[in-house]
């Protein structure tokens, strides 16, 4: 499954890429393999609220993993602020979990509070 994280580099960060610039995408794509995954793309933004994105593709299995990994791992770095990760659904591949919604939509399965 595609799974897109995101998150803000820290001040630290920031001085280490002005300090030693380097590509960081072999060393994210290292750690996503060894939760038997693959990078498909990393992306700098550096607006202050976003700051990078990374696409990979990493079994469903793994996910949980992973972001136990991001929290300790790569926050505890001291060069990543903040992190998130969140799942990708292709749009064709959306179709399926539109029509469980209408289902459950058609059966009441939720009904928004009322005034």
């Amino acid at each position: 499954m595609l799974w897109v994280s995101y998150g803000r580099v820290s001040q630290e960060g920031i001085q280490g890429m002005v300090t030693s610039p380097s590509n960081r995408a072999e060393a994210v794509g290292k750690l996503i393999e060894a939760y038997g995954g693959k990078l498909i793309s990393y992306h700098m933004l550096m607006n202050g609220n976003i700051d990078f994105f990374i696409v990979s593709d990493i079994p469903d299995d793994k996910i949980a993993d992973v972001a136990i990994v991001n929290a300790m791992l790569v926050r505890g770095s001291g060069a990543i602020e903040t992190i998130s990760t969140v799942p990708a659904v292709r749009a064709e591949d959306a179709i399926t979990q539109m029509q469980k919604a209408q289902q459950m939509a058609s059966a009441m399965a939720y009904q928004a509070p009322t005034k």
